[in-house]
């Protein structure tokens, strides 16, 4: 059993290494297997990481006089069961098809001067009707999609969050 783990462990050393710039630690025959990683393994470790200065979408839904987040995520947290309820990851792919049966219809909000999704929320007016197609929609009634950018680290403690909105859509949605 500790062999198994020591061979698996050497193998993720070398496949590391392989996909590492060039630096001070140098593994016998490294050149060889890193001509053997990349077919197996082309991707890099860009594969399974997101820049952190990609804009994200966020939902909100309008209740009672108010606009709220109806942002399912994070995956981990209690309601989603840590992690084992996807419901969350289906959000995504509902907003995305919000935006597609929108179409050009889709009037976006400019939210230059708002701090806040909810200041912007509040000046944009409501796009055309559309059907949410979503077999468990999340977004129903008044409902928005927000682009939201990532406050630059050097402006972390200029703005109040960590994102700052770029613009808003809203839509009347019927599901």
């Amino acid at each position: 059993m500790a062999v198994t783990g020591v061979l698996w462990a050497v193998a993720a050393l070398y496949v590391a290494q392989a996909n590492l710039p060039k630096n001070v630690i140098e593994l016998p025959g490294q050149d060889k297997a890193a001509t053997a990683v990349g077919p197996v393994a082309p991707q890099g470790w860009a594969f399974f990481t997101k820049s952190p200065r990609d804009v994200e979408l966020v939902p909100y839904v309008y209740r009672d006089g108010e606009w709220r987040s109806a942002l399912r995520a994070p995956h981990a947290r209690p309601s989603n069961a840590f992690g084992l309820d996807r419901a969350s990851r289906s959000q995504g792919i509902e907003m995305a098809l919000l935006l597609e049966r929108a179409g050009e219809l889709t009037d976006w909000a400019d939210c230059a001067g708002a701090l806040t999704a909810v200041d912007c929320l509040d000046t944009a007016a409501a796009s055309d009707r559309v059907r949410n197609p979503s077999p468990e929609p999340s977004l129903c009634g008044t409902a928005a999609i927000v682009q939201m950018r990532p406050v630059p680290w050097a402006w972390r403690d200029l703005l109040p969050g960590t994102h700052t909105p770029e613009k808003a859509a809203t839509w009347k949605v019927s599901c």
